[in-house]
């Protein structure tokens, strides 16, 4: 079977890690895989290339500005009938609308079966700016594009539920993102707490909340802040902190070697309003880590007072941290905490989800 994925950039996100895991199953499946990238990658962020050569056959990249542009729709349809491809996955929204295009306009609907995976509520994250109207816009067009797909797939129910609200005319299939569970790291039991954040620095994600309660936790600590944001959000974040919180913070941006990150915690807290999966979390479960998130779906799917902590509002959370700084220095409490998040993430273990990809390509 000969598989195209195509995407947006290979700049590490929740998809583009996804996608890197999914070739490399694919290619252990013996599948032949190519990659076409529709963009350039953010030289801010890590890209993913250099691990995906080692899995896929090859990878495209169009030379034309993202997918408004003829040349880059010509670029595409031509790598498409050289190819031959079986099947063409999507990942991202331009991509998805680059291949509709072309499967509605230009090739017969039954040369390539069409997989798109739906990686989030993009409409969640939309910006308060000149750029919402437009995106709200090619939203709708994206909707449509979608209903033309011969499979589509969901990485939640959460996104399921959103999907089903705004159109009766798909039927996706809820297929998760794995994770592999990694060694447990020896705590620091009886020190300073070390508490972590990691995730794109916007409102969105939490982080103003987040600071609020620890601005006057009474207990020690340090602070760790991972993820890109931009120059005066950070400063912004910075003038909500009390002078003794930015003593104990160290803002490190973009993480490139998430390992390093993980093991150097105690407490991994994510507040985030809305998320597609939280795959953050999911990570941070894998490197057997106590976490504390926002209760709502699908983050409070996984996340439950057996295995970490959920809180609804800035009290909450306050007592959430201090809860939990009482149990991770309990060693009963804590290791039973370890043990339930081990049986979480058997549900995400590759060998029951890879399967159920496979089912739909072969549908």
């Amino acid at each position: 079977m000969k598989v195209c994925h195509v995407i947006n950039s290979l700049s590490r996100g929740g998809a583009e890690s996804h996608l890197l895991e999914l070739v490399r199953a694919q290619n252990n499946e013996g599948l032949l895989i190519d990659i076409i990238v529709i963009g350039k990658d953010n030289k801010n962020i890590f890209s993913i290339e250099q691990e995906l050569i080692k899995c896929c056959n090859n990878i495209y990249r169009l030379n034309g500005p993202r997918m408004f542009n003829l040349f880059s729709y010509s670029q595409l349809k031509n790598l498409i009938k050289k190819n031959q491809y079986d099947i063409i996955h999507s990942h991202q929204p331009r991509s998805d609308y680059m291949i509709y295009i072309l499967k509605k306009y230009i090739f017969s609907k039954t040369l390539f079966k069409w997989i798109v995976s739906i990686h989030g509520k993009y409409d969640s994250y939309l910006e308060n700016n000149y750029k919402k109207v437009f995106k709200l816009y090619f939203f709708k067009k994206l909707l449509k594009a979608w209903t033309f797909a011969d499979s589509v797939i969901v990485i939640s129910h959460e996104v399921e539920s959103w999907l089903k609200n705004l159109t009766k005319k798909i039927q996706p299939y809820v297929i998760n993102y794995w994770i592999s569970i990694k060694e447990l790291k020896n705590i620091n039991q009886n020190q300073n707490l070390s508490i972590g954040f990691l995730g794109r620095l916007n409102k969105n994600k939490g982080i103003e909340d987040l600071i609020k309660s620890l601005n006057n936790l009474q207990i020690q600590f340090n602070f760790v802040i991972g993820g890109h944001g931009s120059n005066s959000y950070v400063s912004f974040l910075k003038g909500q902190m009390t002078p003794e919180l930015r003593e104990k913070t160290t803002f490190l941006g973009y993480i490139e070697d998430q390992s390093k990150f993980f093991e150097s915690i105690d407490l991994f807290i994510f507040p985030s309003y809305s998320e597609g999966l939280g795959l953050v979390l999911l990570e941070a479960m894998s490197y057997q880590k106590i976490c504390i998130t926002r209760n709502l779906e699908p983050m409070n799917q996984f996340i439950n007072e057996n295995n970490g902590y959920l809180f609804s509002n800035n009290n909450d959370l306050g007592n959430a941290i201090l809860n939990a700084f009482n149990d991770i220095n309990n060693e009963k409490i804590y290791l039973e905490k370890i043990e339930n998040i081990k049986k979480v993430l058997e549900i995400y273990d590759i060998e029951n989800v890879f399967p159920k990809i496979l089912e739909v390509y072969k549908l």
